[in-house]
């Protein structure tokens, strides 16, 4: 009896890990699982009304990447001379004021990550290869979730005070302006699937580049 719970564990776990691994690679079924069809969804124009779609993800990316990057080096530099990075202003913003060991290969962790998923975004762009600019979305969608998480329990935490108003309210700017980056870089994503000319120049994309980087459908 108990080899055959444990056969029918392992097959359910078999047959969960092929419709994960299905829909991963099925990119128009994580779409519709996240967003809905793209039909029904109407996709930005610009990034904060002054800048392209391409060049809006770009500086996304970049300000991720450098994040990224000073986030791990700040990490090695804790776990060198964790005495001297205790309560250190810098510490305090990338690391959470964490010095402890697990606590700092984590937040380096997640650094390392940020950074190739954005040098992802950044190739992406370059190379008009929305597969690598999907992974960036899915990224950034993960971290708003995540972050989301973390100021609804400081809400929580607040309530019956009188800091629960401003708690509030940066819960709503944040969760807020994550969903809007997203609803961004979620319409460059579409504008360079749909291999269409004028959706990629609407991007911002130079035609020329589109043209000899990817087969792209004339109007």
């Amino acid at each position: 009896k108990i080899f055959d719970e444990s056969n029918y564990f392992r097959k359910l776990s078999d047959k969960f890990q092929q419709l994960l691994a299905s829909c991963i690679c099925n990119q128009s079924c994580v779409r519709s699982s996240f967003f809905g069809m793209s039909s029904n969804f109407d996709l930005a124009t610009n990034c904060c009304f002054c800048f392209s779609l391409a060049t809006g993800v770009i500086i996304i990316a970049t300000l991720d990447l450098l994040q990224g990057g000073l986030t791990v080096l700040l990490g090695a530099a804790c776990l060198l001379a964790p005495e001297s990075f205790r309560g250190h202003p810098l510490a305090h913003h990338l690391l959470y004021n964490e010095t402890t060991i697990v606590a700092v290969l984590v937040m380096s962790g997640i650094g390392a990550c940020s950074a190739y998923f954005s040098w992802c975004a950044i190739r992406g762009i370059r190379n008009l290869d929305s597969s690598l600019l999907w992974k960036f979305l899915l990224w950034k969608a993960g971290r708003a979730f995540f972050f989301s998480l973390l100021l609804l329990s400081d809400v929580w935490k607040t309530f019956g005070t009188s800091l629960l108003g401003s708690y509030l309210l940066l819960f709503v700017i944040s969760t807020a302006w994550r969903a809007y980056l997203l609803w961004v870089i979620y319409s460059l994503y579409e504008k360079i699937n749909t291999n269409d000319a004028s959706s990629a120049t609407d991007a911002g994309i130079l035609r020329q580049d589109a043209e000899e980087r990817r087969p792209i459908v004339l109007p």
